[in-house]
C-alpha cells in the first residue's frame, strides 16, 4: 500500500503549537507594552513569602516560642505595584519587628520581647537594655 496523503509528524505538531505560543507572545508585547507583559508573567516566577512568613509568625506566638519570635531573622519578599520587589526592603527582621509594618503582622501579646536575649553566645544583654543604650 502506499499512501499519497502528507503525515504529520509529532515534531511538526511540536513547532507549529511552539511557533503559536512564540505569536501570542509576540502580540501581547507589541499590544500591551513589553515592560507590562514582562512584570505580569514574573508575577507567577518570584517568590512571594509574606504569608508563609505570618504563618510562622503566628506558630512562634502560639506555641510562646520566644527566640523564634524575637529573635530569629525573617526575609519577606514583597512586589510593588510595578511588578518589582518592593523597595523597603523585610531582610532579617525578627516576628516582633514586621508587627509594625504594613504587612499586616498580628501582635503577639503572649510573648514579651523586652526581656529576651538575642545576643549569640558570649555576649550579654537584653532587648531591654539595648534600647537603654541608645
Amino acid at each position: 500500500m502506499n499512501k499519497k496523503g502528507a503525515e504529520l509528524t509529532v515534531g511538526t505538531l511540536v513547532i507549529i503549537v511552539l511557533a503559536i505560543i512564540v505569536l501570542v507572545v509576540l502580540a501581547l508585547g507589541f499590544g500591551t507594552g513589553w515592560s507590562n507583559l514582562w512584570s505580569k508573567i514574573s508575577n507567577y516566577f518570584t517568590p512571594v513569602n509574606v504569608d508563609s512568613v505570618k504563618q510562622a509568625c503566628v506558630y512562634a506566638c502560639n506555641t510562646q516560642a520566644t527566640y523564634a519570635y524575637c529573635c530569629q531573622p525573617r526575609n519577606v519578599v514583597v512586589i510593588g505595584e510595578d511588578g518589582k520587589k518592593d523597595k523597603e526592603t523585610y531582610k532579617g527582621k525578627s516576628c516582633k519587628e514586621l508587627e509594625t509594618t504594613k504587612l499586616g503582622f498580628e501582635i503577639c501579646e503572649k510573648i514579651n520581647c523586652d526581656e529576651v536575649s538575642c545576643k549569640e553566645e558570649g555576649q550579654e544583654g537584653t532587648k531591654k537594655e539595648e534600647k537603654e543604650k541608645k
